[in-house]
């Protein structure tokens, strides 16, 4: 069974063997490409996703800092202003009582 210009047994052989091996390792250039843009995708997407985490905490940390800020002027302003009622209740009191002592002698 030979052709008029190579044998079968030698080229077909080889010829089908060689053209599979590069298609082979083409191939898995390919995927290997592929995994290795894959990976990079997805560092970079864990990349952003870190910081927005941080940019979020950021804001978190600030919003907290304000809150507490505020929250400690209220309780000043709130304790100065019972500081005043209680200081203007017991002068009242005081005087209530020392018109009374007064009033009976």
């Amino acid at each position: 069974m030979a052709t008029a210009r190579f044998p079968r047994s030698l080229l077909g052989r080889n010829l089908w063997v060689n053209a599979t091996r590069r298609y082979s390792q083409s191939q898995k250039d390919k995927e290997i490409i592929d995994a290795c843009n894959k990976a990079k995708e997805a560092a970079d997407a864990l990349k952003e996703g870190a910081k927005a985490v941080k940019n979020t905490s950021k804001y978190v940390k600030e919003t907290a800092a304000a809150t507490a800020g505020s929250v400690n002027k209220m309780t000043e302003e709130v304790t100065n202003k019972v500081k005043g009622l209680v200081s203007d209740a017991t002068k009242a009191t005081a005087e209530a009582i020392k018109d009374k002592i007064m009033d009976k002698k």
